[in-house]
Parts: C-alpha cells; sequence; structure tokens
C-alpha cells in the first residue's frame, strides 16, 4: 500500500455552499482537498466501446487479480504526484458523532439519499439523522458533483484513499465531530479499510457493505454489467468524461449486478437507481485497487461490522453465507469484527426492502461501540 502526504487545509476557507438542500439540516458543499500521492502507470487505452470489451474480458480472466498480466499497470510514478480536487458533499446535522459514508463503483452520494417520494425507507442519511448521528456524504472524484479528473492517472485507489483520509480531518475539525466513523460501500468499503487503517485513532468505528475482503467474485459483477463507454452511452449527461468513464450497458443489466432476488425489491428502486443514481467509474480504478492489495486489513484497530446481502454477486457469487468469517482473522486488530451475511437483498442494500433492518443494525453496532 502507498504511504501518502495529505495536505492540510484550512477549515475556515475550504467551504463553498451551493445553494440546494437535499432535506431540512442538510447543505450541499464543495471541499478543495489537496493530496500528493505516487501514481500507478495505467497501460490500457479505452477510446469506444471494443476497447471496453477488450479491458472486460483482461479483468475477468481467472488471473486478473494477479500482480503479472493482465492487470494494465507497468509501474508506478518514482515520486508522489500532487492534485488539488473539489469534492462535492452533502453535511447534514451539527457535530457530535459523525458517519462519512463513501460510495461505490457505478454509484454516486445520492445512494445513501435517494430523493423521490416514497422512497423514505431507503434514505440511509435521514436514518442516521433521526438516530442522532451528523453525516459527511460525498461523491468520488471524477463523479457527479465532484472534480472531473483524467480516468488513468487521477482517478486511482490511492487517490481516493488520500481524499477520504483529508475527510477524516474535515469531519474532525470543520464539523466539531465527536466521533468519527466510516461507512463504505462496495469499493467505498475499500477506501474505508485503507483510511482506517492509515488514520488510526482518528477513526472510532467503519462499517462496510458489498464487500467480502478479496476479488474472487469479481468476474460475475464485470462481465455482467456490460461496460460500455459513458459519453458515447449518454452524451447529454456524460459527454464532458474522457472516454475512460465507463458505465453499464443498461438497466437490466446494472439490475443484475446490483439487485437480488426481485421479491426482495421494488423495480421502481432499480429504475431510479440506474437512471439517477448511477454514475461512471474510472478505468483505473479497479486496476490500482488490486495493486494496492492486499491492503492493511492488520492496520484496522477501530471496530469493524461487515453486513452484507446475502445475495450479493461481485463480493460473494451470490451466496455470502459463510464469506464473511475470514474476516475477524484479517482485521486481527481491530477491537471487535462483527458480520452479518444473511438480508436478503443484492450488491446494493440499501435499496432493498430490508433496508429499514439493515439500517437499524449499523447504529445499534455504533451505539454499542460509544458511537
Amino acid at each position: 500500500m502507498f504511504s501518502y502526504v495529505v495536505s492540510v487545509f484550512v477549515f475556515a476557507t475550504v467551504v463553498s455552499a451551493i445553494p440546494q438542500f437535499p432535506q431540512p439540516g442538510c447543505r450541499d458543499i464543495s471541499i478543495p482537498i489537496t493530496v500528493s500521492v505516487p501514481r500507478f502507470i495505467v497501460n490500457a487505452t479505452v477510446n469506444d466501446n471494443w476497447d471496453a470489451i477488450a479491458l472486460t474480458l483482461a479483468l475477468t480472466r481467472r488471473d486478473f487479480s494477479e500482480s503479472t498480466d493482465p492487470l494494465p499497470i507497468t509501474g508506478k510514478t518514482s515520486e508522489p504526484v500532487e492534485s488539488t480536487f473539489k469534492v462535492g458533499a452533502t453535511l447534514c446535522g451539527k457535530g457530535g458523532p459523525t458517519l462519512v459514508l463513501t460510495h461505490g463503483i457505478l454509484e454516486s452520494k445520492l445512494y445513501w439519499q435517494p430523493t423521490p417520494k416514497g422512497f423514505e425507507k431507503y434514505n440511509f442519511v435521514k436514518a442516521a439523522v433521526a438516530a442522532g448521528y451528523s453525516v459527511l456524504s460525498y461523491d468520488r472524484i471524477g463523479v457527479g458533483s465532484s472534480s472531473k479528473v483524467d480516468a488513468l492517472s487521477d482517478a486511482q485507489f490511492q487517490v481516493e484513499a488520500a481524499v477520504l483520509d483529508s475527510l477524516v480531518d474535515y469531519a474532525r475539525y470543520a464539523t466539531n465531530a465527536t466521533k468519527v466513523a466510516l461507512v463504505g460501500h462496495s469499493y467505498g468499503a475499500y477506501l474505508t479499510v485503507a483510511s482506517a487503517a492509515s488514520k488510526k485513532t482518528a477513526v472510532d468505528a467503519i462499517v462496510l457493505s458489498g464487500f467480502a475482503g478479496g476479488f474472487s467474485y469479481f468476474g460475475p459483477f464485470l462481465a455482467g454489467s456490460g461496460f460500455r463507454v459513458a459519453r458515447l452511452q449518454n452524451p447529454l449527461r456524460w459527454g464532458a468524461l474522457d472516454s475512460g468513464y465507463l458505465t453499464s450497458a443498461d438497466l437490466f443489466a446494472e439490475t443484475y449486478a446490483y439487485f437480488g432476488e426481485e421479491c426482495d425489491f421494488e423495480r421502481r428502486v432499480a429504475e431510479w437507481s440506474h437512471y439517477k443514481s448511477s454514475e461512471p467509474f474510472a478505468v483505473g480504478e479497479l486496476p490500482s485497487l488490486i495493486a494496492s492489495s492486499p491492503l492493511n486489513f492488520a492496520g484496522v484497530t477501530a471496530p469493524v461490522l461487515a453486513i452484507q446481502g446475502q445475495f450479493d454477486l461481485s463480493a460473494c457469487g451470490g451466496n455470502c453465507i459463510g464469506l464473511l468469517d475470514g474476516l475477524k482473522k484479517d482485521f486481527a486488530s481491530a477491537k471487535v469484527v462483527k458480520t452479518v451475511d444473511n438480508l436478503p437483498a443484492g450488491h446494493n442494500l440499501n435499496l432493498h426492502k430490508v433496508a429499514p433492518q439493515a439500517f437499524e443494525t449499523i447504529f445499534s453496532f455504533l451505539k454499542s461501540q460509544g458511537v
């Protein structure tokens, strides 16, 4: 795992309000963050959908998770590369115990806060505020309201982990947080692990979903999503992105990858997820994650909750029962490790009918750990 330096920013000047308010007590903000980290040299050319298919083949071969071919990385920079990004975020609450939420691949911060009428049961942010928490949710760089960045050189795992480290500091010092817990979904769960290992005592607990610790079951997710170049798939929405950003082929491909059995979710929720909250991901993200692995699981000292939909495709190959047991050994230094692997849901746990039960489990765990 890379070591890195995160610049400390002056909190009085970093936040600029955006004139939209997702819900009472929340405000949209933009946070400038400067990071300095080495970069992987990603050797991938993606100009069109033929290239996207070729990359998918390389990443679904049985040897894709090895540090040799076909991983499209030829090395790394000899020195850190400094970059400044603007991170679009939503801040709810006024301090106290604070949750920092990191979304996954093909998602945005809307995953945590669905806005349509009748979607209240799926709104993690609203539930967290009602449970007494302040919440900082954000779009990862390259996504949604955050800076548009180069898909190969900027949108890399260790860069995004450094951004999250800086957001931990922001939560601590700019929002008057008394406790900070990180909640990560899917790719965001890996970022959460990396940041918790880096920030140590600055993080009081972590919650992981869409996550089983490894990459054994990425193949069905990658192949089933049917990746397409986002700017070609939807020029009106994503035409400003470079061709290294990919999205799913259509609603049904994304539903296969992110939802479980149909009795466990509503079709309207899957439709909203695809057409409204889904965002492309960068080609550099998955190879840099694999090249950064194994993560420093033993460096995490905070309490850990791993909570899964049983039918999660990318984390567990469609059945999570028993697959989280090894996490207790991986997180050997954590004060507590609790796993839940049997909730009736697929990968996008928050967007299934069981969401209220999952939220309550998360909040009960955090409160039991003093957060």
